[in-house]
């Protein structure tokens, strides 16, 4: 399994979000629901952590993120890399995000580990323009990032592993909550003498 450094912007579109603001749009409207850094915790995007905001462009077609896409953080104190579900299909994402678009060479689940790994990462904050806590990193930038790249079936194979880890975790994480909850339920009810 040989890999083939290639730059990033050979093997993908990378895109930056558009800037926004909050409140009501001077022009009419109210804006619409955007996909912020808020909603980005490590590996995965919150669709209840979306913000309702007015984007400062009126050209928003080349902010909407499509299903597959991996989104990173453009500004943020903490990094992560999560890929854009279907139900989040074409969302615009605002300025705090960059969108990666894999074409045909390089899958998007082997993209998202690799920059969330401490090596990936190590790039990353290479390539951020900050001198603080809070990486600031470019579209240019990152379109220059050399990412390792195995054959394709090679590709495939290790993006069936990365999707059966991440369902077997989701799947782990919902049963951890879900005895948390009812744990509560019962610690409450035991000191209250109520039951439901």
């Amino acid at each position: 399994m040989f890999s083939t450094a290639m730059q990033l912007d050979s093997l993908a579109h990378v895109y930056a979000g558009v800037p926004t603001r909050s409140g009501r749009n001077p022009r009419g409207g109210d804006g619409c629901k955007v996909l912020s850094v808020r909603a980005l915790n490590h590996s995965r995007l919150i669709r209840d952590a979306l913000i309702h905001a007015v984007p400062l462009s009126s050209d928003t077609e080349k902010y909407i993120a499509r299903a597959g896409d991996v989104i990173i953080p453009a500004r943020s104190t903490s990094f992560g890399a999560a890929i854009l579900p279907e139900e989040l299909d074409g969302i615009v994402i605002n300025a705090t995000l960059i969108g990666i678009r894999c074409g045909e060479r390089l899958h998007p689940r082997l993209l998202a580990a690799f920059l969330r790994h401490p090596i990936g990462r190590a790039a990353i904050d290479e390539l951020s323009q900050s001198g603080t806590a809070q990486m600031n990193v470019t579209v240019r930038a990152l379109s220059g990032l050399r990412i390792p790249v195995p054959p394709r079936d090679t590709q495939e194979r290790i993006a069936r592993m990365l999707e059966a880890a991440d369902i077997a975790y989701d799947a782990a994480v919902h049963a951890a909550e879900r005895r948390h909850s009812i744990a509560n339920e019962i610690g409450l009810q035991a000191m209250t003498g109520t039951t439901n």
